[in-house]
């Protein structure tokens, strides 16, 4: 949910459209460009911004989403050729697939989102969900490949003797900043100094998953819900494949994050079907050691993975964050897992653990890729 906040924002940059003379490029929130019509806005106006994974509500002020209609005819050389005729939709019938806000390419620029007046009353920062009636288009229900669909029914209390964080990333292209320099101390005077270390992983498309050892049991949990052990459920599925009863038993009470893959159709990374069924994996990218409230250093945790025997997200990058405009190459590509795949982005942080004040927790961000963007 962090990428996603239609808010009140100022215009922090306008630069021309390299190939379209009617167009510019405005950046708002730091590094997300939107293209808008020539001399709309300039640096400094206030704009209600409308993020990539919203839906619009089905007024007329929205219509124009609609997919246009055709009529064919035969050109003069006898070629069936389609004529625009309109729109599809009249206002208030346009589907909600129609509505969805996506990311695209206008004249070869990457744009994500759309731009509106400011709503009277509302200053910067400003939510404006509820004003302009807006929804947040959610990934489908996860759920299990293999067997009967749960949809939930497969969730068991949650456990009250340990505590787990819930798991969300904040954006390179909002915070990215936080990257570049040192970030000031209200506590104590900090020296100057230059961009972070940094470790990158890639980020896999697939669904949440967390396994504890609480030195009785092991707990598994999707992103919204524990899971009761059965043979049916993929998550418990995918723990039982990795022996995670025996080897998390070793260290009790660390919560292993990590994503379950192969449930998502076109992102199968380097699982495989074997006797009919699609045998899931889990690669790992963080601890949490919840007794101490503390998730552990990058080379620890990449130890224990080691030892343990288990997979870890793959890493693109180690080495000195050079500014978002170098890294976002990392975000691009083929996954690391599987060539067939491209790549959903990465996630950065520093190799040893580091407070963020303007975060209010931990520093650690992410950068989705365009090529993923425009995919879905």
């Amino acid at each position: 949910m962090s990428e996603w906040n239609p808010s009140i924002v100022k215009i922090e940059a306008v630069i021309n459209h390299p190939d379209a003379n009617n167009l510019d490029i405005v950046k708002v929130l730091g590094d997300y460009p939107v293209i808008t019509r020539r001399d709309s806005y300039k640096v400094g106006d206030l704009v209600s911004y409308i993020p990539i994974d919203s839906i619009v509500p089905n007024t007329e002020h929205f219509a124009f989403l609609s997919p246009r209609d055709f009529r064919q005819e035969e050109d003069q050389n006898g070629k069936v050729i389609n004529i625009p005729i309109g729109p599809k939709y009249k206002a208030g019938e346009v589907p909600e697939k129609y509505r969805i806000i996506k990311a695209k390419k206008i004249r070869g620029v990457f744009s994500m989102g759309m731009i509106e007046p400011p709503i009277p009353g509302l200053v910067e920062g400003d939510s404006i969900v509820e004003s302009l009636d807006l929804k947040k288009w959610e990934e489908p229900e996860e759920d299990n490949i293999n067997g009967p669909k749960l949809r939930g029914a497969n969730a068991e209390k949650e456990p009250k003797h340990f505590q787990i964080p819930y798991y969300d990333i904040e954006s390179v292209r909002k915070y990215g900043y936080l990257l570049d320099a040192a970030e000031a101390n209200p506590f104590k005077e900090q020296e100057a100094r230059g961009a972070k270390e940094v470790v990158l992983r890639e980020k896999l498309h697939g669904c949440n998953f967390m396994a504890l050892h609480d030195e009785e049991r092991l707990w598994v949990k999707s992103r919204n819900f524990f899971k009761k052990e059965s043979e049916i459920d993929s998550w418990w599925e995918a723990a039982t494949n990795e022996g995670l009863k025996d080897k998390l038993a070793k260290y009790p009470f660390y919560a292993f994050f990590g994503e379950l893959i192969g449930l998502v159709k076109g992102f199968r990374y380097d699982t495989q079907i074997i006797d009919g069924k699609l045998k899931t994996k889990v690669k790992f990218f963080d601890i949490y050691d919840t007794k101490n409230k503390r998730y552990l250093d990058d080379a620890e945790f990449q130890r224990i993975c080691d030892e343990l025997n288990l997979d870890t997200a793959p890493v693109l990058y180690t080495g000195t964050w050079l500014g978002i405009d170098v890294m976002r190459k990392y975000a691009e590509g083929q996954s690391q897992l599987n060539v067939k795949h491209i790549r959903e982005g990465f996630v950065v942080k520093p190799p040893v653990e580091e407070y963020s004040f303007k975060l209010q927790g931990r520093l650690m961000l992410k950068l989705v890729g365009e090529a993923y963007s425009l995919s879905k």
